[in-house]
C-alpha cells in the first residue's frame, strides 16, 4: 500500500510525485520487490492525495467503507490500484472529474 504525507513547505513542487514514481518504479522491478500490485488509499476527501494517485497513473476503484483506521476512530476512503502491467499515464477519475 502506499500513502503520502507532504510537509506544507515541500508542496507544490514534483517532489511527491517523483518520489513516489521512484517507489513505484523499484516495487515493480524483479530487482527491487516484484510486486504485481500496488494500492492506494486516502481518506474521503483528501483530493491532493486523490490527484497525486491520479498522477502516478492508479486506477480509482471505489470506497472502501470504514477503511482506513484511526487509534480512535474509523473512516471511510478512497482506493485505488496500480498493476506491475499497467502503463502508468495518468488517466481520468470519473468520480473527481465531473
Amino acid at each position: 500500500m502506499l500513502g503520502f504525507w507532504l510537509a506544507r513547505t515541500a508542496r507544490k513542487q514534483g517532489l511527491l510525485t517523483e518520489a513516489a514514481r521512484a517507489v513505484i518504479d523499484w516495487s515493480f522491478s524483479p530487482a527491487g520487490a516484484a510486486l504485481g500490485r500496488i494500492e492506494w488509499r486516502a481518506v474521503v476527501g483528501n483530493v491532493a492525495s486523490a490527484r497525486a494517485a491520479q498522477a502516478l497513473g492508479f486506477h480509482y476503484e471505489g470506497i472502501l467503507r470504514l477503511g482506513i483506521a484511526h487509534p480512535d476512530t474509523r473512516q471511510d476512503c478512497w482506493i485505488a490500484g496500480i498493476l506491475a502491467s499497467d502503463d502508468r499515464a495518468a488517466r481520468s477519475w470519473p468520480a473527481f472529474d465531473n
